[in-house]
């Protein structure tokens, strides 16, 4: 598909570069194509076809369907998208016109189904003439390609993204968008642009996540609670300009500040805990399954999420614990363990007063050790195990393009891994491990790798997703 996208590519800068010029100089210009393509323009992934119903949501943000043939996807449009016209003026979008979108390919997407853009400027095509370029110019102001100069004038619009006005010299070695109209036949031809937008701005300084002792932090207030048929509850972020849902389920810690076990409800203040390592469901809003919950009261109590070391301190040298015969030291399922449990494993940690010395000293109610480091490999299955398994797939198998279709749950589940439903596919667990699956999708994730199958999972019976037999067994070693 890469390949297949770069050979795409690679002719059509050529010739549009090339023939751009001349197709203003015969009064025409190049219709945005009918067929909905995508190709990769250096840093940005470019999108052609006519726009669907645009509708808008509760937030602002626009948001359309493109479904030509068998090619569909989406485009939100917010408040930072750019949408001009091929003269380089701003327009509106309009249902039925014929545009291109620019989305920074470096940029995360939705793994979802139609894929779902968020690009960084929309041109539509109206009845004006105008030619629109993409590409990266020299410091004379020569394409890569040297089929294109642009001869800047007082005239020339120059913008980055946030249309605020640059200078010429911020054109060079950036990729930009070039709005013009006549050239000369020279080579490279020459053109004095009505307006050029800088693709590319400097490096953001981004906040990376908060994660302490190995889990990512995530705060919020309780809004809906949703119990599915599974009897996992899907607690939603009463938060619209940060919204995301956790997954909890029966080995979800859930407990309030002071380590007493608590029943959620709508209007609670929390803190959630999430494995860094664990890989997220690709849709929007974010899904999170978090190993732990700690909702606020107004009763005194601190909690602490680290690993520790031999003397009980902490990594970030900020708290040493005294453990006491009071202190109860458990598992993530209550099971009680000793003290020296606790050393190098991430610990959920709750307590009250401590003191003012570096690290600070306390002797904590609760200790809850959430991960265990130091578990016994899983065992490979038992023969027995793995004639029940070969015993399914000679009953219920199909194939594609030459690839052994089989069940993907009951032949996980007996290989001891849970399997969740996400509604567009599985996600499967089983102690450190997790696999998630998306149906007519190749790629998967495995903890936090991107692996791909021979053949896209797929629905064949209500509910019942098939995925290729080879990864069935590729989990019995697990």
């Amino acid at each position: 598909m890469k390949k297949a996208m770069t050979m795409a590519l690679t002719a059509t800068l050529a010739t549009s570069a090339i023939t751009a010029p001349l197709a203003f100089a015969q009064d025409k210009i190049e219709p945005i194509s009918d067929e909905v393509t995508e190709e990769v323009a250096t840093n940005f992934i470019k999108l052609t076809g006519k726009l669907g119903k645009i509708d808008k949501r509760d937030s602002g943000i626009l948001f359309t369907t493109i479904e030509q043939g068998d090619e569909i996807f989406s485009l939100t449009i917010d408040e930072n998208t750019l949408v001009l016209d091929n003269t380089g003026k701003k327009a509106e979008l309009k249902e039925g016109l014929a545009f291109t979108a620019f989305v920074n390919k470096n940029k995360p997407m939705l793994a979802i189904y139609p894929p779902q853009y968020t690009p960084e400027v929309v041109v539509v095509e109206t009845s004006d003439m105008g030619i629109v370029e993409v590409g990266t110019f020299d410091k004379d102001f020569v394409n890569k390609e040297n089929t294109l100069k642009l001869n800047l004038s007082e005239e020339s619009q120059i913008t980055n993204l946030a249309g605020e006005q640059v200078k010429k010299e911020d054109i060079i070695g950036k990729e930009v968008i070039v709005f013009y109209g006549p050239a000369t036949f020279s080579i490279p031809a020459q053109t004095s642009p009505y307006n050029v937008v800088v693709l590319e701005t400097e490096e953001e300084v981004t906040q990376p996540e908060e994660i302490v002792g190995g889990f990512i932090e995530f705060t919020g207030e309780i809004g809906d609670i949703v119990t599915r048929e599974n009897g996992t509850q899907l607690v939603v972020n009463d938060d619209k300009e940060n919204p995301f849902n956790l997954a909890i389920d029966k080995e979800t810690v859930v407990l309030d500040n002071t380590g007493k076990e608590v029943k959620l409800t709508k209007g609670m203040k929390f803190t959630a805990y999430v494995d860094s390592t664990k890989p997220v469901i690709l849709i929007y809003p974010p899904q999170y399954a978090p190993e732990a919950i700690i909702v606020e009261t107004e009763e005194a109590g601190f909690v602490d999420v680290s690993t520790y070391d031999e003397n009980l301190v902490n990594k970030e040298n900020t708290l040493k614990l005294n453990i006491s015969e009071d202190t109860v030291i458990t598992d993530r399922a209550g099971e009680k363990l000793t003290k020296e449990a606790i050393v190098e494993q991430a610990a959920l940690v709750f307590y009250t007063a401590s003191t003012r010395s570096i690290p600070a000293q306390t002797t904590p109610s609760k200790v809850i050790v959430l991960t265990n480091n130091e578990e016994a490999p899983t065992p490979a299955p038992a023969i027995e195990v793995l004639d029940v398994i070969a015993e399914i797939i000679e009953q219920d198998h199909y194939e594609s393009n030459g690839v052994k279709m089989v069940p993907l749950r009951i032949l996980a589940e007996s290989l001891g891994f849970t399997v969740t439903s996400t509604g567009k596919g599985a996600i499967l667990t089983k102690d450190n491990l997790s696999y998630e699956i998306t149906r007519d999708q190749k790629e998967y994730a495995h903890n936090r790798a991107i692996k791909t199958f021979e053949v896209a999972p797929a629905l064949l019976e209500e509910n019942k997703t098939y995925v290729p037999q080879a990864f069935i067994y590729s989990l019995r070693g697990e």
